[in-house]
């Protein structure tokens, strides 16, 4: 299987299934606390001239260029900082932020990705950001400790595993423990190969921190397969 991410540096690259990164593409990105000042909410004309006009020059200075595009564009301090902290995974920016609690979530928007555009970020805790996307998490061998993924797994031998909703804010859920922790319960869409392949499932992955902001881990939740 391939890399969780594949980062786009240039235009029209395909987004691949979800599946163990190699080790320089980690699901864990130090930067400073991320508030709701750093979205950043350009037209999609300004971002359509700033991907023409970044996209057709010189790939290695892609990422300059968008930073020059960005502050051009009016993005305050804080919104270019962290798409400047997170290039190495990716040019991408917070399109909307949603305060939870000690943890809270990032909604970011992937300037020169083909398809799967939106990402998941649960920030502000300790890793200060972390991308439900990475296979890291989203990995076949968390989802195979439930029998219902493993049987559809034995059924479908090219199960993939891709991001689910990424785009609305109502999502993922969140739920606040007794123990003053929180517990973020993320979906992600069941294929049988590829991007176009059919659905066969939906699984989801709670992670949770405890009452410090700790990332303790993940669990898979049972699968459900498709009708």
């Amino acid at each position: 299987m391939k890399l969780a991410i594949l980062f786009a540096v240039l235009l029209c690259v395909a987004y691949p299934p979800l599946s163990p990164g190699r080790p320089d593409d980690s699901a864990q990105v130090s930067v400073l606390p991320l508030e709701a000042a750093a979205v950043w909410n350009p037209s999609p004309q300004t971002l359509s001239a700033i991907r023409e006009k970044c996209g057709r020059g010189d790939p290695s200075a892609l990422n300059k260029c968008f930073f020059s595009e960005m502050q051009s564009a009016g993005a305050s301090g804080e919104a270019q900082a962290f798409t400047k902290s997170f290039a190495g995974h990716g040019l991408a920016y917070v399109r909307d932020f949603r305060k939870a609690g000690l943890v809270d979530v990032a909604y970011i928007a992937y300037a020169f990705r083909a398809n799967e555009l939106d990402g998941v970020l649960l920030v502000n805790g300790d890793p200060s950001i972390i991308d439900v996307d990475s296979g890291e998490f989203a990995s076949q061998g968390n989802f195979l400790k439930d029998p219902t993924y493993a049987t559809l797994a034995k059924k479908h031998p090219h199960i993939s595993i891709w991001p689910a909703d990424r785009y609305h804010t109502t999502k993922p859920t969140v739920s606040h423990l007794e123990s003053g922790g929180q517990s973020f319960v993320v979906d992600y869409v069941l294929r049988d190969g590829c991007h176009a392949c059919a659905q066969i499932g939906a699984v989801g992955l709670a992670f949770t921190f405890d009452e410090h902001g700790r990332f303790k881990g993940v669990q898979a939740r049972p699968a459900v397969p498709s009708p």
